[in-house]
């Protein structure tokens, strides 16, 4: 189906469509959706409440980009807001203890790295910033620490807003690489160290 045709069909909440998109994407969806929330079971309800809420909202639907790139963002989104909710109801501490509910296994090898006290996990996060680009770095401190906006940020660094968001997403990739050890530690950093 073309780009064009796909959109229209799901405006018009045409029911091949989403037929379509959902033999298309929902096991890559629902395999992105585990990387934030670690469980099958979990994914496969986000996926399909996205696609749900996207069907009950179709006269709304922006999709600026590619329908593949708005169902990954909702995805995304919806997955960071269960994580959200579970730190609100202050059961996320239990869910990610709790290794019969994630979908990786912890060896006794890797349980110094995956348990770290909260202030080494701090260290090793610091370290890792430090060891950014300075661009990056400053950016990232920025955003993060100072709750900066984009807007701002380029203000600051006497950039454009584009070179800001070029910077603080290579910042992200340079982190998430150097700290792939401590997943899903430092993923729940970056969502609530401002909450």
């Amino acid at each position: 189906m073309l780009e064009a045709d796909i959109i229209k069909g799901v405006r018009q909440g045409d029911e091949n469509t989403y037929i379509f998109l959902f033999r298309e994407y929902y096991v890559s969806l629902c395999a992105y959706s585990k990387r934030f929330v670690g469980r099958s079971d979990v994914a496969e309800d986000i996926v399909s409440g996205t696609f749900f809420r996207i069907w009950e909202n179709k006269n709304k639907i922006d999709i600026r980009s590619s329908v593949k790139a708005y169902l990954f963002q909702a995805v995304c989104n919806n997955s960071l807001d269960y994580l959200r909710k579970l730190k609100k109801e202050e059961r996320l501490e239990q869910y990610f203890r709790d290794t019969n509910n994630i979908g990786f296994s912890i060896t006794s090898d890797e349980t110094t790295k995956q348990n770290l006290l909260p202030e080494d996990l701090e260290e090793k996060i610091e370290n890792a910033i430090c060891n950014l680009p300075p661009q990056q770095q400053k950016a990232f401190r920025l955003k993060r620490f100072q709750g900066k906006k984009n807007k701002e940020i380029a203000e600051i660094m006497g950039l454009s807003v584009k070179t800001v968001e070029m910077h603080l997403s290579k910042a992200m990739i340079n982190l998430r690489e150097n700290l792939k050890d401590y997943l899903p530690s430092f993923l729940l950093f970056i969502l609530f160290k401002r909450t």
